[in-house]
């Protein structure tokens, strides 16, 4: 069966696409460069809830839930890197590689 797609989650500041995130692990990686090359507009994505949304939109409803209401950079970085860090261990876990 073939992997679904959605489209990707877009970044923008006064009109300009800054970055673009497809998928979650993407999203770990704009969120940590935005919160340094651009904090205003990362947070302004966060308080608005238009990441929250993005990630029900590609039914990643845990990390929607965990990140409803964040509107600080580093509260949302730590959050991200907490999903990534448990998704890598369940792959592990299915693939039989955790000891």
């Amino acid at each position: 069966m073939a992997e679904q797609r959605f489209q990707p989650y877009y970044f923008t500041s006064y009109d300009r696409v800054v970055s673009t995130a497809r998928d979650v692990r993407d999203l770990d990686i704009e969120i940590k460069k935005l919160s340094r090359a651009d904090r205003a507009c990362l947070e302004y994505h966060l308080s608005s809830g238009n990441i929250v949304h993005w990630l029900e939109y590609a039914n990643d409803f845990e990390l929607a839930k965990s990140l409803k209401g964040i509107a600080d950079a580093d509260d949302a970085i730590r959050i991200v890197e907490r999903c990534m860090a448990r998704s890598v261990m369940f792959h592990r876990m299915r693939r039989g590689r955790m000891r």
